[in-house]
């Protein structure tokens, strides 16, 4: 009997700590002093489901590149013209062909999906570190 007892308060408490590890699980939003525009790409970054290759933070995954450090070549402007149309971008840019090459999974057009308001947000945001 004193055997189940134990059982029984330890099963509890895995259960209570699953459930306090799972809070707040996807709920974390946008980094502390971002400006206006970027929390706006930050959303755009969730909406669009850029996490599934980059990482939720950016890190990068076996799908896509660690997206940060992106100011050393990219202006808010030209970040915004890739994320529109990467293919046309990737045709005339080799070292885009090149990052391009080492991932199974081409980087998807946004011109379509997002509005020009929408990925020059998202630029703001990828262009922070």
């Amino acid at each position: 009997m004193r055997g189940d007892a134990s059982r029984i308060v330890i099963a509890v408490g895995i259960a209570g700590l699953a459930v306090v590890a799972g809070c707040g699980a996807g709920a974390e939003g946008p980094a502390a002093g971002l400006s206006t525009e970027a929390r706006q790409g930050w959303q755009a970054y969730q909406t669009l489901g850029c996490g599934s290759c980059h990482g939720d933070h950016r890190e990068g995954k076996r799908s896509g590149p660690v997206l940060a450090g992106l100011a050393d070549h990219w202006t808010l402007a030209s970040l915004a013209t890739y994320l529109k149309d990467p293919p046309a971008m990737i045709k005339t840019t080799p070292r885009l062909a090149y990052k391009a090459e080492q991932y199974p999974i081409a980087m998807p057009t946004y011109g379509d999906k997002a509005d020009e308001a929408t990925l020059a947000a998202l630029a703001a945001y990828l262009l922070t570190d």
